[in-house]
């Protein structure tokens, strides 16, 4: 099991839950009225001043009536109404208008739904989108494309609740719906493999994940030309997925795919090249491996940028940061952080510039990933869960300094682990107005999940 490193940034903001759930309401309320009579009088808005019921013209003018002349107007201002009220009000303001079996109550379940899964009452929510999903085949057959949106919310839904099970079947049959009504062949399944494999990933079965990325993939090459954007992006997103699972050979091997592919059809000098030459030099610096392609690759991609008539400060700058980042996973003496630098002063000419010198040069952004020990972890998405948070400082040369530990839990299990991975990682260094400084109080939280036996001899120990 990969753990979870999470970066913590300090931030804070006040959230109004009272608007917030006004604001939820309204999406239903805005719908039942589009549906109801148009003779039907809707409820005051907060804050309404009632007038006389008789015309008093004093309430139109604006006259203050003096005491005891005319009742004093009271301002009224609604309670905030439950999303989950409003929705199965709606339901059975619809079933009463409309009927049990029609368009406007499935899409009021649907709604109903998604404000139970916001709310997590998920079995609730799975109950009312198997609701809209009867009424659509009862409405419009039983593979009526109207089934497709519950029943992938359905699969999110289990998906959110850790029933990957249930996701799987739901995204499955969601699928099973698109072929049938838009062709076996339709592009828009994609969206549903990519849901599926990333369920069939929590659930440990890892073949049956990448097989669904494999199907994406060539109905991506089945729809479009060899070389196009589309078969690009499709095999770069397959590469990724790959590398993410660390089959770094296999994800080379189709950035050089898309390389080749590229050449063929574009010609040699096209700046298309340029991506899949970062994914294969960025492939290797993650498989922690020195071997010269890695870098040869990034300085092409970087020589192609530079030759283009119009220049992408954005990409130029990517490559610069890419090369940095080489330099210091491997550079033997101190890297002094020129190419970062360079990458600095390219953002300076782009529309977002800025948010990208925040995102790239603060922070903790490895470079190079010191992988922690597996002893005692657990592959189970049910097993027990901990942590471990540690702060540190990043010198000019991207090393790690001063690693403290913070907190643990269970405290002491992988204690050490953390912390040996954090002082044998390499960190992109920090920059500020383009200059090189050292990074303080960085913090970093792992996450793992245990083995029962692991967090049992913990206890004992303590004990």
């Amino acid at each position: 099991m990969s753990p979870t490193t999470t970066v913590t940034q300090r931030s804070g903001c006040g959230r109004c839950k009272w608007l917030l759930a006004w604001l939820a309401c309204v999406s239903f309320t805005s719908a039942a009225l589009g549906q109801t009579d148009a003779g039907t009088t809707g409820a005051a808005q907060p804050g309404a001043v009632q007038g006389d019921a008789r015309g008093d013209p004093g309430a139109e003018s604006g006259a203050v009536a003096e005491p005891g002349e005319a009742e004093t107007a009271e301002l009224v201002v609604e309670e905030p109404v439950d999303p989950v009220t409003a929705g199965e009000q709606v339901v059975k303001r619809n079933i009463a208008e409309f009927g049990e079996k029609s368009y406007q109550t499935a899409e009021a379940y649907t709604s109903l739904a998604d404000a139970h899964r916001r709310a997590k009452e998920h079995e609730k929510a799975a109950e009312n989108y198997l609701a809209a999903v009867e009424i659509y085949r009862a409405v419009n057959g039983p593979y009526t494309p109207l089934a497709i949106g519950p029943l992938t919310s359905l699969g999110d839904n289990y998906h959110e609740a850790d029933d990957d099970m249930n996701a799987v079947a739901a995204y499955t049959e969601a699928r099973t719906v698109s072929r049938r009504a838009y062709g076996l062949h339709n592009v828009e399944q994609i969206e549903l493999l990519d849901r599926m494999s990333r369920s069939l990933l929590d659930l440990n079965q890892l073949s049956e994940a990448e097989a669904q990325q494999i199907e994406a993939l060539r109905l991506v090459q089945r729809s479009n030309p060899p070389g196009s954007d589309a078969v690009l992006e499709g095999m770069y997103k397959y590469a990724e997925w790959l590398g993410n699972r660390a089959y770094f050979q296999l994800e080379r091997d189709q950035y050089t795919r898309a390389l080749r592919a590229v050449r063929q059809v574009h010609g040699e000098r096209d700046v298309r090249q340029v991506q899949p030459l970062l994914g294969i030099g960025n492939s290797y610096r993650e498989e922690r491996n020195p071997a010269s392609m890695g870098i040869s690759a990034l300085q092409e991609a970087l020589a192609l940028l530079l030759e283009q008539p119009q220049r992408d400060p954005v990409a130029i700058a990517r490559a610069l940061r890419d090369i940095g980042d080489w330099s210091v996973a491997f550079g033997k003496a101190g890297y002094a952080g020129s190419e970062y630098q360079r990458a600095w002063q390219m953002l300076g000419s782009a529309p977002n510039g800025e948010q990208l010198r925040r995102e790239w040069f603060s922070g903790a952004n490895y470079v190079l990933y010191e992988p922690i020990s597996p002893r005692g972890l657990s592959m189970d998405p049910d097993a027990v869960g901990g942590h471990v948070t540690v702060t540190f400082d990043i010198d000019i040369a991207g090393n790690s300094d001063n690693v403290t530990l913070i907190e643990s839990s269970p405290v002491g299990l992988k204690d050490e682990a953390v912390l040996r991975h954090i002082r044998r990682s390499r960190f992109r260094p920090l920059l500020e107005n383009g200059a090189v400084v050292i990074g303080k109080g960085l913090a970093i939280q792992v996450k793992f999940r245990y083995l029962p036996e692991a967090v049992a001899a913990d206890r004992g120990d303590a004990g």
